[in-house]
């Protein structure tokens, strides 16, 4: 693959996301969505399964679930079944080193995988999901839809760029 095609097919899976984005307003599977755009080893239960993620993790304000659909897309294509590590428990470190990888990539583009945290860089401030009155409240900030849309480029982004340098 050509670093033009490589470049056209990040490029494409970043739109497909941030499209889904922006429709949905669903971070988690909005990433998923993009990544499946390119990926046909993603199935489509798992896209489904990635809206239980969003808001920090099942609407928790934790983890990003941008974030955490990127790291899930990554461990479906690097780590071993539970039948391979079992005949070489080695495999599994492969899968680990690549979940650290995309950890550390995310960590360095936002200082942080935790939802509020982005939140703050983004809007100025944290919104806890689990606080009715604050929730409503980030669902009708001007553009948050799209500033969320710009993490979710870059989680699916980054998690795309670890599976296409597999391909090689």
């Amino acid at each position: 693959m050509t670093k033009s095609e490589k470049k056209e097919i990040l490029n494409m899976i970043e739109k497909k996301a941030v499209e889904a984005q922006l429709r949905d307003d669903v971070c988690s599977r909005s990433t998923m969505c993009g990544l499946k755009s390119y990926f046909d080893f993603i199935p489509e239960e798992m896209v489904t399964a990635s809206l239980s993620l969003c808001g920090g993790a099942g609407i928790s304000s934790g983890s990003c679930g941008a974030y955490c659909s990127g790291l899930l897309a990554v461990g479906l294509k690097f780590n071993p079944t539970m039948e391979e590590e079992s005949a070489d428990k080695s495999l599994m470190m492969n899968g680990i080193g690549k979940a650290i990888a995309y950890r550390n990539a995310f960590l360095k583009e936002f200082g942080t995988t935790l939802c509020p945290e982005i939140h703050k860089s983004l809007f100025g401030r944290s919104y806890n999901f689990l606080d009715e009155k604050q929730n409503e409240e980030f669902l009708k900030l001007p553009g948050h839809a799209e500033k969320c849309g710009t993490v979710v480029a870059k989680a699916a982004r980054m998690a795309a760029e670890m599976m296409i340098e597999d391909e090689k």
